[in-house]
């Protein structure tokens, strides 16, 4: 019987440390929000769980691991998992989490725009300095290619156009020749 009301008294204490938690995270998201910070839940949930997990640990050296412990175990963990949901669904959902997470990705691109160009840059001096073409020589050369394509395709064009052209000339200078032979016919013919 005893071992029974030490494990519900352990029980109910955790019971009371997940209310003191969610109340502690709502105001710490509260506060975060308000400065413009995204919250840090680590900042609040590692010396909760240090706490919750050392009442554990004593609770399981000094009694058995019974499966009606295991059970009550169970059952926290659900009761805590079900509560942090709705904690943080609940914060996740307000308009100044929303922005404060917006400004935080805001900074972290901000701060990833510099980092990118530098490990560019070294990529490049790496592959000059291996005598490898850097993927912007490349795409360099690809354009330049297209560029010698388009322009092969605009010759192919005005040659195909000149040669109609040509075409049509040596057709009316070949009907031109006939018309003066038949009219130089017909005058010997008269």
């Amino acid at each position: 019987m005893a071992e029974n009301s030490s494990t519900q008294a352990l029980f109910d204490l955790w019971k009371k440390q997940i209310e003191e938690g969610t109340q502690a995270w709502a105001r710490l998201v509260g506060q975060m929000s308000q400065s413009g910070q995204a919250p840090d839940p680590f900042q609040f949930w590692r010396p909760l769980m240090d706490q919750g997990i050392a009442a554990w640990s004593k609770l399981f050296t000094q009694v058995p691991a019974t499966p009606e412990l295991l059970a009550q175990w169970k059952q926290f963990l659900d009761q805590w998992i079900a509560a942090w949901g709705k904690v943080l669904e609940q914060a996740m959902g307000t308009e100044a989490f929303s922005q404060a997470l917006g400004k935080y990705l805001d900074q972290w691109l901000s701060l990833q725009g510099p980092v990118k160009k530098v490990a560019d840059e070294t990529t490049e001096a790496t592959l000059q300095a291996f005598g490898v073409p850097s993927r912007s020589q490349v795409v360099g050369i690809a354009r330049q290619l297209v560029d010698l394509e388009d322009r092969l395709e605009g010759l192919e064009d005005r040659l195909g156009a000149l040669m109609a052209r040509m075409d049509d000339l040596h057709k009316s200078l070949e009907d031109h020749e006939a018309a003066a032979a038949r009219r130089a016919a017909e005058r010997v013919a008269q």
